[in-house]
């Protein structure tokens, strides 16, 4: 099962080991240490898990970071990784939803654990794949359609596939490498123009439902409930504001 990790620790003896091992079962690990790179590879990128190790370079600077993330993803699965093992750690890993190893661990069995709770996490989204938002619907069972007011519209599979990861992260800002990754696979490089060329022709095909998939300046696209009505609401330039390198969401339903 193809997946993707970030893994934020600070010794590289771990990350070798943990990015070796995965590889060989067909899963990418990218590794970084300290907060600010994680924040920076997480906006920039899709990732299907997180490693996290609890005390790096700043005491508890891990829980930190996973308080960052649990506000931008509630189901993203994260596994603390830490070197202390005592009660306190488990019980704050647990209050945030995430399992928990401890140091040293077999990669192994890590691997495993990992993969598993991956795979559950897209049964659980493929039993729920049926999104319907403003009159725009799509169901994963049925890639090549989207319906609009009940209406079947034929699409591309990468329409389709650009339309779902919008609708799943419903008012999340992504990127357009974030798109890329997702819609056009792990490995894909191509110019960022690619993106804009899809959801210019996937605007056309929603017709008067065009405004649920908005552009946000100098960044990306957000679909579904971060969108607003161009009825004298607002326009996306204006609902989305730029502050401290992030973006807020000004309003959304």
């Amino acid at each position: 099962m193809r997946f993707r990790v970030l893994m934020v620790e600070d010794d590289t003896r771990f990350c070798r080991a943990v990015r070796e091992h995965f590889a060989q079962n067909d899963a990418e690990v990218v590794c970084c240490v300290g907060e600010k790179e994680a924040r920076q590879l997480f906006n920039a990128q899709r990732f299907d898990l997180v490693l996290l190790d609890v005390m790096m370079r700043r005491r508890d600077e891990g829980y930190d970071i996973c308080r960052w993330i649990r506000e931008r993803s509630k189901t993203l699965p994260i596994i603390f990784v830490t070197a202390r093992g005592d009660e306190m750690d488990e019980e704050r890993g647990l209050q945030y939803g995430c399992d928990y190893v401890v140091k040293p661990y077999s990669v192994r069995l890590l691997f495993h654990r990992a993969s598993a709770m991956v795979e559950r996490l897209r049964a659980m989204q493929q039993k729920g794949s049926a999104i319907s938002m403003h009159g725009v619907g799509i169901d994963g069972a049925r890639s090549g359609y989207m319906t609009l007011d009940g209406r079947e519209i034929h699409v591309t599979p990468k329409q389709f596939k650009l339309l779902h990861v919008l609708m799943q992260n419903a008012g999340q800002v992504l990127s357009r490498e974030q798109l890329l990754t997702e819609v056009w696979d792990y490995g894909y490089i191509e110019d960022e123009r690619v993106v804009d060329k899809h959801i210019y022709k996937l605007k056309k095909l929603l017709g008067d439902k065009a405004w649920t998939v908005q552009s946000v300046y100098e960044f990306g696209y957000v679909g579904g409930r971060g969108c607003f009505r161009r009825d004298g609401l607002s326009d996306s330039r204006k609902a989305f504001g730029y502050r401290q390198g992030r973006f807020r969401l000004a309003a959304g339903f």
